[in-house]
């Protein structure tokens, strides 16, 4: 997984692979998960692939980041008050996060797929 996360900084930026995944690797530590950078995909739980997938798109110099229904992507969100908690260990710097949960807001407003927006 570092080398997935590292791969923005590499292509994008040119930085050296290593300095690269050394920046990945402080980024998995952070939320205590450095132990995944030696791990694949089919290893990973839904909520480390998340957080991979978290710390990937903060390497970008997008400074939006938007999480859509995160339910499609978390098996299990009883606990997302440790998810909070985590992003905010990442101190994404400059980055705007932006979580959509479409289906309580469907539950409240209906069904939003016919709007003209």
């Amino acid at each position: 997984m570092l080398e997935n996360i590292a791969l923005i900084k590499e292509v994008i930026e040119l930085m050296p692979t290593q300095e690269a995944q050394n920046l990945a690797k402080e980024e998995l530590s952070k939320i205590n998960l450095s132990h995944l950078g030696a791990y694949r995909v089919g290893q990973c739980s839904s909520l480390e692939i998340f957080y991979i997938m978290f710390i990937r798109a903060m390497m970008t110099k997008d400074t939006h980041i938007l999480i859509d229904m995160p339910y499609t992507i978390i098996d299990n969100l009883e606990n997302i008050d440790e998810v909070i908690d985590n992003i905010q260990r990442l101190e994404y710097k400059n980055k705007k996060i932006f979580i959509l949960d479409t289906v309580n807001h469907e539950s409240r407003y209906g069904n939003l797929d016919n709007l003209d927006l």
